[in-house]
């Protein structure tokens, strides 16, 4: 399972490693995410109803990004909670919309590690480009931000540069 990396300008924190990995299945795809620490410190979303949320990224939330061979994009946001969010992009933050998917998330935790599983409906075109990135939040209110990989300056998931691994974990690089 590939680790991801904290943001150069993030300061350590409450979670010391969060790795991410993705597995294709019939019809879309399973993301599994583990954040390893002192999940006491975390704030961890409670329990909602299982379906499309927005703005799930403002607090702890686990994102994969996933690209085909153009300048399209879609972004899947997987709240602890059970919430989900999927949108497609035409380019770079441009022309967002409802993304087409269903999802269901499995989430457990103790005192040393939070872990998601999302089993995602969804068309991934083949080869893809993806990114998986994690947003920390702590009980403190600081944010913390997980990547497979980052562009320059501040923390930025929807960069090509986060899409640095190809669909079956290979490096696109």
């Amino acid at each position: 399972m590939p680790s991801l990396v904290r943001h150069p300008d993030t300061q350590p924190g409450a979670i010391h490693t969060v790795e991410a990995d993705l597995q294709r299945h019939p019809g879309g795809a399973v993301a599994t995410f583990r954040a390893i620490g002192d999940i006491s410190r975390l704030k961890i979303p409670p329990p909602a109803s299982p379906g499309r949320t927005d703005e799930l990224w403002r607090t702890t939330c686990f994102e994969l990004f996933v690209a085909g061979e153009d300048s399209a994009y879609r972004e899947y946001n997987l709240s602890p909670s059970g919430a989900w969010a999927a949108y497609g992009f035409d380019d770079y933050r441009q022309s967002m919309h409802n993304g087409d998917a269903h999802i269901e998330i499995e989430t457990s935790h103790n005192n040393k590690v939070l872990v998601l599983i999302a089993k995602i409906e969804s068309e991934f075109s083949l080869p893809a480009q993806i990114g998986l990135t994690a947003v920390i939040e702590e009980t403190d209110g600081a944010i913390r931000y997980w990547s497979t990989a980052f562009a320059p300056g501040k923390p930025d998931f929807h960069a090509a540069a986060v899409r640095s691994l190809l669909f079956d974990g290979v490096s696109a690089e």
